[in-house]
This record gives C-alpha cells, structure tokens and sequence, in this order.
C-alpha cells in the first residue's frame, strides 16, 4: 500500500523513540542483573571443585551466553526503534509543514503528493510540478525510512544475534582501562562466560596479552597469536609478490606496508627464535609461554617477556632481568640465562614446580658507550614497570604461596634495586650479579623485603663493572661542575657487595680467573658448573639459607683500614701489648675483596 498524506499524518514516531528509551532502562537493568549472575559464577568457579560444580557450571555460563544474546537483540531492537523514530519524525514533520504552507495559500494537495494551484495567479500553475516532485520524494523516504526501519526491528528479533560494538554498555570484550590493578583484571576475566572468554582469545587484542592480572596461559594464547600476524603480515606479502622477505623489509612501501609492520616482522622473528631456543634445545624440552609482548616498544627495541614453566602454578618463579644491550631486536631471547637457571632449579628440587620469566621488559642501555649508562633514568623507569609485573604474579597464583626470587644482572640489578627501593616490588628475595650500584637504595634495608627475605649479591673479583660504585663522591664533583652533563646523579650508587651493605654475598669468581679484571667475567655469572648460578639455583628454590652449609658464602669487601700494631718490641724488653684500634678510612671506598684472594675456583657446582 502506497504511503499517502494522511497515512504520514496519523503516524506517531515520537512513540518509537520512547519505546527505545523504555528499552535502553531495560537494557540496564539486564546489565546489572548480569554483572550479578558473573560475580556469582566468579565464586563458583574458585570455591567449588567436582563433577556437580562443573555442570552448575556449564548451566550457569550457558545461561549468561543465553541472557548475553537477549541483550545484543535488544540492543539492536534499541537502535532501530531509536533510528528509524527519528528519521521518521523528521520527515513527518518536513512533509506536512510543506503540506500545510501550501494550503494555507490556496493550494490543493491530493493524497498522494499532488500539487494543484489555486487559478490566481495563473502563474502559480508553473510551479505546480516542483511542489508536486518535492511532496511525492518527501512520501517515498517516508516509505523506505518505515520498510527500512521495520526491516532492522524484524532482524533484531529474528535474524541472527546482532554484534556488539566492542566498547558498548555491558560488552564483556571492553578491557579494563589502563591503570586497573591486577586484582580487578582478575575479578573482570573470571565474570566473562566460557564463550566471552574464547571470542576475547579468537580476536586477540594486543592489548589483552600484556594484562597484569590475566591468567599466563591465556596471555600466551594471545600473545602467540599476535606474533604470528606480525610475521604473517610480511611473509605473505612476499608470497604475493614472489620476492624474499628481506626484499619487502628493504622498502615495506613498494608493498603497502609501513616501516612499523617491518619493525613488528624483525622483532616477531626475533621473539620466535627466543621461544623455539627456550622451548627446545638438545635433548631439553621445556615448556615456554609468551607472557608478554610489544614488538614497537622503546623505539622499536621491543618488549617481551617469555615464561619457562607456568608462573601461575609455580611453587618457585624467578624473573630474570638483563642489564646493558639487552633488547628484543638485539636477541637477548636466545641467550641461555634463563634456560641454565630454569635446568639447575628443575634439577635442584624436582619435587616443586618451577618457573623462570625472561623478562626484557624494560628499555635498557643500548651498549656500553651509551651515555645513559652512567646515570639511573632508565633503571627507574624500568623499576616501575618491573614492579608492576612481578606485583601481579600474585593475581593469577593458584594454590598455595610461592617463593618469588628477582635476578638483575649489570645495569638489570639497578632495575632491580630501584624496584623494590622505589616502586614498591613485592618479592620473597633479590639477587644482584654484576652490579655498578643500587641507585635509590642504599642499603639493604631499603628493599623492604618480607621476614626472612634477603639482599644476595654475585660480585666476581675480577669483573670490573661491580667496581664501578667505588669511586667515592669524585663523579659527582665533576659533574656538578661541568653543569649535570650526566644528570642530577653521576654514577649508579652503592656497592651491594660491601661489607656495611646488610646482603649475603655469595661466591662468583670465574674459574681460570688472572689477577687483571676482565670484562669477559661479567658474563659469566649464569655458566653451567659456576658457584654464583649454583647459589642462584639455591636461591630461587627458597633454600638460600643452606649457602652458607655449602661452602657458597663470601666476606664482603671492605673499606682500607688503618690501626695500631698488636705489640710494641722494644730492645731488651719483653713485647709490650697495645689497645686493640682498628677502623676503616672514613670516605674511603670498600676496596678490599677478600675473594680476590681464594685459590683454585672450579666448575663443577652444577646439579
């Protein structure tokens, strides 16, 4: 039936959109009725176990994924009845003002948009077409605004289920804004229905893998995924174009390609063989995950985090932190710190579960001859972050406590120092090998570790960087003078390894040692058969206490002192005893290494 002027006339679009906004409060009140129904199943899951709880389960999530489509149908049904009320009412109102105008001037119109001039002036009858077009256009939209708007209200009723924006009231796939504590990410994840959880992990945000407060091996789920578009984003160009890879990387443009998917593609490839040389090396195999990763972080260095061993079930996790030109573009993945730890650890105490996080997870010194090496800016920043992280681990923990251990090595134990000193990281131990100082705390004390925990330094006598604390207050003289060229602070602190520190320094040296210092012992704290990653082992498995049963604690070094002698010999008089005096040069660094002076260091400590 065509559409007519009385038809538009005894029309009524207004209560369209009432009934939209009716809907909308019903559609609230679903909302809070479902946000109820998650936190109930969030407490179901975590405090009921056996077949019954798996069923109420599925009932329960079925349910929710039920009630889930209701609201996307009743979603959709909103905005037909809110679109189509609107373009409806303005075209009602556009046509019988028009309608109106002309009557009121003498005009006749028929029902269907006819124009008829009144007979003076004659004139008038030329412009009885226009009039007639407009009015006939203004029926037809009329018409094709109500199929269309009646057509949206049928599909939102009976089609398939409607997609929800993401981002819209009540959609689950909205993530927690940044800055949620893991608490409430953890909270957010366990309300989601199995079906919400699964078309999160099938569309992979970026964004969701990096979640503190995210269980690990979703993350991995999410992250992997993300990584294989970031290499399939290039390779399949070049399969395209028949051409190599290196070929699109050299001018990603001649290939509709940016220079940040070439980034992605370099670091995905990186953050591959990481995980293939972790997971599988020999006759090893290990269980990796990809805890976290942003292949265009710190200018394109990239960010990645790979978990040898679940952290979520773990009884023992250590994360393990690199110092100076360590990045992801840079291959630090595939360096064997992480893997010799996790081997010794799973070997030292088979009995627990273990985990190592290899966590590049920071913007580190680019190289030695970079001037950011002389200064905390980086550590600090990096501390925050790494705080951030490990803080989370607790989040997504099943079972009973774990003992969490941090290892930062070189510029990495400064990280360390200044997340626990400065950023509030909470950890059951730190371990520091290789330091040139701890930045924001000064001593042990100031990494404000729970009852029992401990500061443990790995010092080598012969690496040179663990002596660069030792200047004394010369750098920050010529600094100041020469206007802060290197910052506020020059240099990275106190020395953790001397003596008036309050940490357990464990035996480091090198086996083969000479009496120079070598740069190439400042690497060698994670060698298989070394004591320093025999102690280390021995730490992260909780046992610290037993290195010093084990022959595997070391003296501190130590200030120069000066004193009296023990006995005045005077000619022809027995030896005369003198006051026992004996203190160390005040400002004067700890220069005195007892472990400088050991004999024979062998490799055999290994498990």
């Amino acid at each position: 039936m065509s559409v007519t002027v009385s038809t538009v006339q005894a029309s009524r679009p207004e209560q369209l959109v009432a009934a939209a906004t009716e809907l909308g409060t019903k559609i609230a009140a679903l909302d809070t009725t479902m946000a109820a129904q998650r936190q109930a199943l969030a407490q179901m899951r975590a405090g009921w176990q056996g077949q019954a709880a798996s069923t109420a389960i599925i009932k329960a999530e079925q349910n929710l994924n039920r009630q889930e489509e209701l609201r996307a149908r009743l979603s959709a049904l909103r905005q037909a009845l809110t679109t189509g009320g609107i373009q409806l009412g303005f075209t009602r109102n556009g046509l019988l003002t028009t309608v109106a105008m002309l009557r009121a001037v003498g005009w006749q119109v028929a029902e269907d948009g006819a124009a008829t001039a009144p007979p003076l002036p004659p004139i008038l009858r030329l412009m009885a077409p226009a009039w007639t077009a407009i009015l006939q256009k203004l029926l037809a939209v009329f018409a094709q605004i109500d199929a269309q708007t009646a057509a949206a209200i049928q599909a939102a009723i009976a089609g398939p289920v409607p997609e929800t924006p993401p981002g819209t009231l009540g959609d689950p796939r909205t993530l927690p804004s940044p800055g949620t504590s893991p608490e409430d990410v953890k909270t957010w994840w366990d309300s989601l229905s199995q079906f919400e959880k699964s078309q999160l992990i099938a569309e992979h945000p970026p964004e969701l893998g990096n979640l503190n407060g995210i269980p690990a091996d979703v993350r991995d789920q999410v992250n992997q995924a993300v990584l294989q578009d970031d290499l399939a984003r290039v390779t399949d160009v070049a399969d395209r174009h028949g051409v190599s890879t290196d070929e699109v990387l050299a001018n990603p443009g001649a290939y509709g390609l940016s220079a940040a998917d070439a980034t992605r593609y370099t670091n995905a490839v990186q953050t591959q063989k990481g995980l293939d040389k972790m997971a599988s090396e020999g006759k090893k195999d290990r269980p990796v995950m990809l805890w976290a990763y942003d292949p265009l972080a710190y200018h394109g260095q990239g960010k990645a985090a790979v978990a040898i061993g679940n952290p979520d079930k773990a009884q023992n996790t250590a994360v393990v932190v690199p110092g100076t030109g360590s990045s992801v573009k840079d291959g630090w993945l595939e360096s064997e710190n992480a893997t010799n730890l996790y081997d010794q650890m799973r070997r030292g105490d088979p009995d627990e579960t273990t985990s190592v996080i290899a966590w590049m997870g920071y913007d580190a010194p680019d190289s030695p001859t970079d001037p950011r090496i002389a200064t905390p800016g980086l550590a600090r920043s990096g501390g925050d972050l790494l705080a951030a992280d490990v803080n989370g681990l607790s989040a997504t923990h099943e079972g009973g406590p774990t003992n969490v251990t941090v290892i930062g090595h070189s510029y990495g134990s400064t990280t360390v120092a200044d997340a626990f000193a400065g950023s509030g990281m909470k950890a059951d131990n730190a371990v520091l090998i290789g330091s040139p100082g701890t930045d924001l705390a000064n001593s042990a004390a100031d990494f404000h570790l729970p009852e029992g925990g401990q500061v443990y330094v790995g010092a080598a006598s012969s690496d040179p960087v663990t002596w660069l604390s030792q200047a004394g207050p010369l750098p920050d003289i010529i600094n100041r003078e020469l206007g802060y060229p290197l910052g506020l602070e020059a240099g990275l602190g106190r020395d953790p390894a001397g003596d008036g520190f309050g940490s357990v320094r464990f035996d480091a040296e090198v086996p083969g040692r000479g009496g120079l210092p070598d740069f190439g012992d400042h690497s060698r704290y994670y060698d298989v058969g070394s004591e320093s990653l025999r102690a280390m082992t021995d730490i992260a498995n909780g046992d610290g206490s037993t290195l010093a049963d084990n022959g595997l604690t070391a003296e501190g070094r130590r200030q120069p002192h000066i004193g009296l002698p023990d006995q005045l010999d005077l000619p022809g008089l027995p030896p005369i005893g003198l006051p026992d005096w004996d203190t160390p040069i005040p400002g004067t660094p700890a220069l005195n290494d007892p472990e400088g002076d050991r004999g024979t260091v062998t490799n055999d400590h290994q498990y």
